[in-house]
């Protein structure tokens, strides 16, 4: 796969979790359900990794995604009284897409056994 094509889907990948954190995210937090964003939004950051992943072929694939997908999450931060609103979920995306990177570069190599 193309360099540029890479970096393609990873921006969409990214764009599609990160956008749906921003506005379903939101949404979901006012509901009064203690964990409902999460349980909704997990999988849905999962997908999109999974996507990227099955995509490209490339375990940096995953965190890169996340990375885009926090950058847009940041974006809330130019809103007024959202400070802490923005960076905690900016960050457990970026962690997200941390360990996900982790487990995917571990399961997708090749075993390796000692002769």
């Amino acid at each position: 796969m193309h360099p540029n094509e890479i970096k393609g889907r990873v921006f969409l990948w990214g764009a599609a979790w990160g956008l749906a954190e921003s506005t379903l995210g939101f949404l979901l937090h006012i509901i009064p359900v203690p964990g409902l964003a999460g349980l909704v939004m997990v999988p849905l950051g999962a997908l999109c990794m999974a996507r990227a992943f099955h995509e490209t072929g490339r375990p940096g694939a995953v965190f890169s995604v996340s990375a885009v997908a926090a950058l847009l999450k940041l974006s809330g931060f130019l809103l007024p009284g959202t400070t802490g609103l923005t960076l905690r979920p900016a960050a457990a995306i970026l962690l997200e897409g941390l360990v996900a990177a982790a487990l995917v570069a571990v399961l997708s190599s090749p075993v390796r056994r000692r002769a």
